[in-house]
């Protein structure tokens, strides 16, 4: 009895302390917790402070650069340059606009004709699966009909052999009878395996386009290096394109373009570049015949590549129907005209 007593003494004793240990364990745990949120929030906050010091120096830099354009343009011998700095600028996102413009109806016409074929070539393989899993339905059931009758007449047989005298006559037919009747469950079996066969490949969901075939983004990469070329001619016809690549690569203190008569010169050329490349219509009759000179010439490192290498384009010649002229001077891809490279589908 007193070691009764004891154990249920120790018990109530160890209760209380079991509960404090337990919650000491939890402010352990606890503390743990917002020590490492703590530390979280320091490692953002120095991000932050890291992220806003970068932020204040491009915000200076930035000024900087204003200051200096502005200084630039409120000086008489160096404003007109400024200008016309900018105004090649704009000619060149003018022509890259426009080549974006004709990349992108490029993509989006040959996309949506080879998705359509690539529709009717997977509902026209549908419906050959189908018509195949029709026939093989269709026979399945006529060998089941065929069995279901032969069982028919059978069991009539069996049921006119009552009278007592036919009964080993009736023992002999049992058999074959037991025989008919599990042809008959492995045909209807059969026939309800073929239905859900059928059955899966009438829902199966719609095969996802896979993308522009191969050798249709090399044919659009093609169109869009000869409209490049057009582009570079159409411009280089006003004597700016050189220095509109120039422009783009240069900063503006970096380029003079002599006194104010010749910047103004400059950018009443630049501004009938931009009007002809905004204006100019039938742009696919103008590129054909350098699409098909393309054709005959490009290289690729690969069989997997589409975009060709700018050695093969470095000096292509005329097609053999072209009239005569001047021999193509303008490796677009090489340099990188209007971005180009931006534009190409990989």
């Amino acid at each position: 009895m007193r070691d009764k007593l004891n154990f249920l003494k120790s018990v109530s004793e160890r209760g209380p302390a079991r509960a404090e240990e337990e919650r000491l364990m939890q402010l352990f745990q606890n503390r743990a917790g917002l020590k490492k949120a703590y530390a979280d929030l320091q490692d953002e906050f120095h991000l932050m402070r890291d992220r806003l010091k970068q932020q204040e120096g491009a915000t200076i830099r930035i000024q900087e650069q204003l200051d200096a354009l502005g200084e630039l343009l409120a000086d008489p011998r160096t404003g007109f340059s400024a200008l016309a700095f900018f105004q090649l600028r704009a000619l060149w996102k003018t022509c890259h606009q426009r080549l974006a413009a004709f990349a992108s109806d490029l993509a989006r016409q040959q996309e949506e004709r080879e998705t359509a074929k690539f529709r009717d070539e997977c509902a026209a393989r549908r419906l050959e699966r189908l018509a195949a899993a029709d026939e093989r339905l269709q026979t399945a059931r006529a060998d089941a009909d065929d069995v279901r009758v032969r069982l028919s007449s059978a069991d009539t047989e069996f049921g006119r052999l009552d009278p007592l005298w036919h009964y080993f006559k009736r023992r002999r037919l049992l058999k074959p009878l037991h025989a008919l009747r599990v042809e008959v469950a492995d045909a209807d079996a059969v026939v309800r395996d073929l239905q859900i066969d059928r059955n899966r490949i009438a829902a199966e969901p719609a095969d996802a386009f896979a993308g522009i075939s191969l050798g249709a983004r090399r044919n659009i990469n093609l169109a869009i290096i000869a409209y490049a070329e057009l582009l570079c001619e159409q411009v280089d016809a006003f004597g700016v394109a050189a220095r509109a690549k120039e422009a783009v690569a240069r900063r503006v203190h970096e380029m003079s373009f002599g006194s104010q008569a010749e910047c103004e010169s400059y950018m009443g050329r630049v501004q009938k570049a931009i009007a002809a490349v905004s204006n100019q219509r039938q742009v696919n009759s103008s590129v054909k015949p350098k699409l098909d000179r393309l054709r005959g010439i490009c290289g690729y490192r690969n069989a997997a590549d589409t975009v060709p290498t700018a050695d093969s384009l470095a000096s292509a010649p005329a097609a053999k129907d072209a009239k005569p002229g001047p021999a193509p001077g303008w490796n677009v891809l090489a340099e990188d005209y209007w971005d180009l490279y931006t534009l190409l589908l990989r």
